[in-house]
């Protein structure tokens, strides 16, 4: 600028000085996608990172960690948050960047070029420094409310979806869309207001930086008009000014993306800080080859700091022993054999296996040895091939008696992909019965030396539930296997039967023994004699 009045200046020259300022364009524009691309690939390892550390961690967390905290909670932390974490380690670095970098060049060159210019163009700046601190408290508050109010959204959203059938034949949607819509509407509020503050900081930055400019164009003025100041000084104090906005504008942007960062990685850290009840011991030990002998020694257990669902239960199950349990809803029966596989801990006393106590095994080898079949028969969205075996190869000799044996060969020769047929969501293009079934070749396809079934048949119908005990009870295999059941005939064949009766053990005893002894078990009995004769008429 100061060089257009000079005899010396010419075409030439000018077109040098352009060219000049492109080159310098053209080198800040590759320096910076490489740095930003630095920035954001090591953001996107960062969220790769926490993601798998997050889902292995969730993976290890116990039952009793399911029981009470929601899905949806878990996948705003999984997605939600996470996304928040990476926009902090990404966007908001390279905006601290170039807030340092770019910002305090701009500054160090404005002090050189004239220091006491500089000074009163920064006086703005202390109040923009107490605005970002007040506005980041508050949308760091705001933001968390916000992202609790999304995992009640998100929580009520997945259960509308898993529970539609239910939905649509009891005509609830009316006061499910109404459930869902108060959440909406709770979460837009808590996100208007932390929007308000975001919208807010922004305005504030650009009024500071006008006032910076104000300060130069009028002191600035004077001083060229006293000549101590040339315009091309002037000039290029305000281009440094115009550099300088980015990084005063972006101050605000940083602090709303690190707030919002530390307030999802602090959502994060609470669930990474949730440690497993079950655990894995400090020196794990192994089980021998072949085990199968069960002990409860004086075994109480509750899922809270409730009344106790198990009681002082002691019994002790022989190696290769098939065993019935029986009792009425809610008695523990469930209860009871998830204490074997350790997934919850006992409150008191002791489970053993092979006179091991089960808290000092090694958890993952402990399972190994265990199949076990839940009462709810989830499946997963794949084939029903894929669903049994679940990445396990066998024989494919061994597959087809395990079909036989939970009569499934007909029903797989009905379908139109047989074993490839797709299940969809949780299975739910099949019958609950065909679902119990795959379940149970699931629990049954690789054979393990313990076998727990807890009500494998309670879908099945009465004449299909007959055929597949009848072939279980055939079955040549060496392991000690636990049924679960109320159909009497499951468990008829079985060596010994207890009937647990408010978590305890009330009488115990052959099938035979049972119906002269318990009141429950003959009654039981005979109300299903009547049932399957009225079936079978």
């Amino acid at each position: 600028i100061d060089t257009l009045n000079l005899s010396g200046f010419d075409k030439p020259t000018l077109v040098l000085q352009c060219l000049f300022i492109i080159l310098l364009g053209v080198v800040m524009a590759v320096l910076r996608y490489g740095w930003r691309n630095l920035l954001m690939g090591s953001a996107r390892d960062v969220e790769k990172g926490i993601r798998n550390d997050l889902f292995n961690h969730i993976l290890h967390l116990d039952m009793a960690y399911f029981d009470r905290v929601k899905t949806g909670d878990i996948m705003a932390h999984a997605t939600s948050d996470i996304n928040h974490v990476r926009m902090a380690f990404g966007f908001g670095l390279i905006v601290m960047v170039d807030t340092i970098l770019l910002g305090g060049a701009t500054l160090s060159i404005m002090f050189y070029t004239h220091p006491k210019l500089t000074a009163i163009a920064m006086i703005p700046m202390p109040l923009l420094v107490v605005v970002t601190r007040v506005l980041g408290k508050k949308i760091h508050l705001y933001h968390k409310t916000a992202q609790e109010s999304f995992s009640i959204l998100t929580e009520l959203v997945r259960e509308s979806f898993f529970g539609i059938r239910i939905i649509k034949v009891f005509n609830f949607e009316a006061s499910t869309g109404k459930r869902v819509e108060n959440a909406s509407v709770d979460y837009f509020k808590k996100n208007l207001k932390r929007a308000v503050v975001t919208a807010l900081l922004r305005p504030l930055l650009g009024l500071f930086f006008n006032l910076s400019t104000l300060v130069i164009i009028f002191y600035g003025g004077f001083l060229v008009l006293e000549k101590t100041l040339s315009p091309g000084e002037l000039v290029a104090f305000l281009q440094y000014l115009g550099i300088l906005a980015w990084p005063i504008i972006a101050i605000g942007w940083m602090t709303n993306l690190f707030q919002r960062g530390m307030a999802s990685l602090n959502r994060i850290n609470t669930l990474l800080d949730s440690m497993p009840e079950v655990d894995q011991p400090a020196n794990p030990e192994s089980l021998g080859k072949e085990p199968g002998s069960i002990q409860f020694k004086d075994v109480t257990f509750s899922y809270s700091s409730s009344a106790p669902v198990l009681s002082n239960i002691s019994l002790a199950i022989q190696k290769g022993e098939r065993i019935g349990i029986s009792g009425p809803p809610g008695s523990g029966k469930t209860s009871l054999v998830q204490l074997i596989p350790r997934l919850y801990n006992s409150s008191k006393g002791d489970v053993c296996i092979d006179n091991m106590n089960v808290n000092t095994l090694d958890l993952e080898h402990l399972r190994d040895h265990i199949a076990f079949m839940p009462q709810e028969s989830f499946l997963f969205s794949g084939t029903i091939k894929e669903n049994i075996l679940m990445g396990r190869k066998i024989p494919e000799e061994n597959l087809n008696t395990v079909l036989e044996t939970c009569c499934l060969t007909q029903t797989l020769d009905r379908m139109p992909e047989s074993l490839d047929t797709l299940v969809g969501e949780r299975g739910i293009t099949l019958s609950g019965g065909q679902k119990q079934r795959i379940a149970l070749a699931r629990t049954l396809v690789r054979p393990k030396p313990i076998i727990i079934l807890d009500d494998p048949i309670s879908q099945i119908d009465t004449h299909t539930a007959a055929e597949i005990i009848s072939r279980l009870n055939r079955l040549n295999i060496n392991a000690t296997i636990i049924v679960i059941s109320h159909r009497i005939s499951a468990l008829a064949a079985c060596d010994r039967i207890f009937i647990l009766k408010n978590g305890n053990i009330s009488h115990s005893g052959a099938h035979r023994d049972l119906i002269e002894k318990d009141d429950f078990y003959r009654k039981s009995y005979r109300v299903q004699q009547f049932e399957e004769a009225a079936h079978e008429s």
